[in-house]
């Protein structure tokens, strides 16, 4: 793919899953009402919100990313879907993300399915045969686990931030990325980073996010203005709808580890 072609990746992914938050009896919905609550990012899809809920059905998918949308769209953040290409251009999502067996026969039938501008990316692991970071069509690969992942035991050895360096397709860092490792994964050569545990298990996900943010160099997020008292917040609506979904992003369990 020629790079002039690629769409920019965002800098920091939250991929969701619903057991972090649950820890802390909390909703995937109302953990990302949390984080976003008083945060506006000025930067055009500097920050991507992955909506992931193995199992579950198309119709399921789309009501999850209708309220994501909901959630964290007033602060400037991109909707981007795992799996189900159809849904972006029928929801105005900002992409698709793609686990590894959707990507093994090539890309061109989903990129296909995508409007103009939207975002495609892939899941890649060193298991993989041959060199899955130079994916034809992909704008971005996430790269895993660079350490070893904080949301769910993870039997592969970490591969270390020597690992991100060297890749035709650009790399975002997945795999035990915190506030406290993102800027040297950027700087060892990643595009940026994804995290699920790093908010959603956070004990403040407002502050996880705001260390993120300054971690990763996105400067252009600042407090909201002070909304009128007939305006819900965030916080709220998220977790009226994380009860109405029943907190299903994320809900079904790999029963082996995965491609995020």
């Amino acid at each position: 793919m020629d790079p002039q072609a690629r769409r920019a990746p965002p800098r920091l992914m939250i991929i969701t899953d619903d057991v972090a938050p649950r820890r802390h009896a909390r909703s995937v919905l109302g953990t990302l009402a949390r984080a976003f609550d008083a945060i506006v990012v000025d930067e055009d899809v500097a920050v991507a919100v992955v909506v992931r809920a193995r199992g579950a059905s198309l119709d399921t998918v789309a009501g999850l990313c209708r309220a994501t949308q909901q959630v964290v769209g007033p602060a400037g953040v991109a909707v981007v879907v795992h799996g189900h290409a159809s849904l972006v251009a029928s929801l105005g999502l900002q992409g698709v993300h793609l686990p590894w067996a959707m990507v093994e026969h090539g890309l061109a039938s989903t990129r296909a399915l995508l409007p103009p501008g939207a975002l495609l990316g892939v899941s890649a692991h060193p298991r993989h045969d041959g060199d899955v970071c130079a994916i034809d069509g992909a704008d971005y690969a996430t790269w895993s686990p660079i350490f070893s992942p904080s949301s769910k035991h993870d039997p592969r050895e970490p591969l270390g931030l020597a690992a991100l360096a060297g890749h035709p397709t650009p790399v975002i860092a997945l795999g035990g990325v915190d506030h406290r490792s993102a800027a040297a994964c950027l700087a060892h050569g990643a595009v940026g980073v994804a995290v699920l545990g790093a908010v959603l298990g956070a004990a403040d996900p407002a502050l996880a996010l705001r260390q993120l943010l300054d971690a990763t160099g996105i400067r252009g997020h600042r407090q909201r203005t002070r909304r009128s008292p007939a305006s819900p917040s965030r916080a709220t609506l998220g977790s009226t709808l994380g009860s109405t979904l029943g907190s299903k992003l994320g809900s079904t369990p790999p029963s082996r580890p995965a491609c995020p």
